[in-house]
């Protein structure tokens, strides 16, 4: 048995964190069972690549809370994304409890001669990516075979009494909030009074920055598609979907008053046209590389979150122009403002 905690500061321990565990033990695993009572988008298209990076031969998703308490647009077709991938490759199914709400967190690993590890505790299906969202999570790790077999049987048993494949399931109506920063790490909320006045402190110091799309096919936003971060022992992990380093071209970051690399201005703070407030950060040649600083997500889930919730966008696919254009932009800008390293980035449109 292990103890599996989140390990942000203050309280950081010597214990490993579920993430690492979750991929630690994928490249023994032949048979992958998860029962939680929560996903979200990008925890789905990271669990399918992480299938498809590490050849896992069969994968079951059961989600106990969201048929009751709705999913988002986005969670809802993400996980149908998943389910088809699934069933048409006879990998497995998206399971939905449809009897009550289960609130559960279980993970069953299989080998070839069966259950060889569970994990039960307090993480959902977002824990396998580092979202830097400071809730403190903990869980167990059980790597005792006949234990690991009652998690297993659990899981088989809830989806046999319970649970309905989300394809025969009809669902029309969705939640609409967009949570994605609320409570990140790094990223504050302004009221609208403190945005208000950081408006007020606009300069006429301005510049478009192009979006890549596919002409960039795994870079700029498109980071997820291009090859995952593999591991000495051959764990291949997938790079995140909100993962994003933009390119600015030498004719935007030449110009005067652009935040130079290697400065004092260097790291910046900036607020955004939607309330949020966070660090940027600008590097490399010509200083051409920009994006948030602390997290590569930050800058992915303002600009990514921005053309889902437009809904021209959807977890696993290619931005292309044809997704800027749907959005109506393919720029955002960035302003000064009077207050010394403080910038305005602006992705609205009208």
């Amino acid at each position: 048995m292990e103890l599996l905690l989140s390990n942000f500061p203050p309280l950081r321990t010597k214990a490993a964190t579920f993430s690492e565990m979750f991929y630690s033990l994928l490249p023994k695993t032949t048979r992958l069972d998860i029962a939680v009572g929560y996903i979200t988008a990008d925890s789905l298209i990271e669990l399918k690549k992480a299938i498809e990076f590490n050849n896992i031969s069969q994968m079951n998703l059961t989600i106990g809370m969201h048929y009751l308490e709705k999913f988002t647009e986005l969670e809802y077709q993400s996980a149908i994304d998943l389910n088809d991938y699934l069933i048409s490759n006879k990998l497995g199914q998206v399971r939905l409890v449809t009897s009550f709400r289960y609130h559960g967190k279980l993970y069953s690993y299989q080998d070839d001669a069966g259950a060889f590890v569970g994990i039960i505790g307090s993480n959902n299906l977002s824990g396998i990516i580092e979202n830097n969202v400071r809730v403190y999570e903990a869980s167990v790790l059980i790597d005792d075979r006949t234990y690991a077999s009652q998690i297993q049987d659990f899981i088989q048993e809830l989806n046999r009494t319970s649970t309905v494949c989300i394809e025969e399931l009809d669902i029309q109506e969705f939640n609409v909030q967009n949570t994605l920063l609320e409570n990140h790490e790094y990223v504050e909320q302004l009221n609208g009074l403190k945005l208000e006045k950081h408006l007020s402190e606009l300069t006429d110091i301005s510049f478009d920055i192009p979006i890549k799309s596919d002409e960039a096919p795994q870079s700029n936003l498109n980071v997820f598609f291009g090859k995952g971060r593999e591991g000495k022992n051959g764990l291949v992990k997938p790079r995140h979907w909100y993962e994003v380093e933009l390119i600015v071209p030498k004719m935007v970051t030449s110009q005067p008053f652009y935040p130079q690399s290697k400065t004092d201005e260097a790291i910046f703070d900036v607020i955004t046209d939607d309330g949020w407030k966070f660090k940027c950060k600008v590097s490399g040649d010509y200083s051409k590389n920009l994006r948030s600083e602390n997290d590569l997500k930050i800058m992915g889930k303002w600009l990514k979150g921005r053309l889902e919730n437009k809904g021209v966008l959807r977890v696993g696919q290619l931005v292309t122009k044809d997704t800027l254009k749907k959005y109506g932009r393919d720029t955002f800008t960035l302003t000064k403002t009077q207050t010394p390293n403080l910038w305005f980035l602006d992705f609205g449109v009208k």
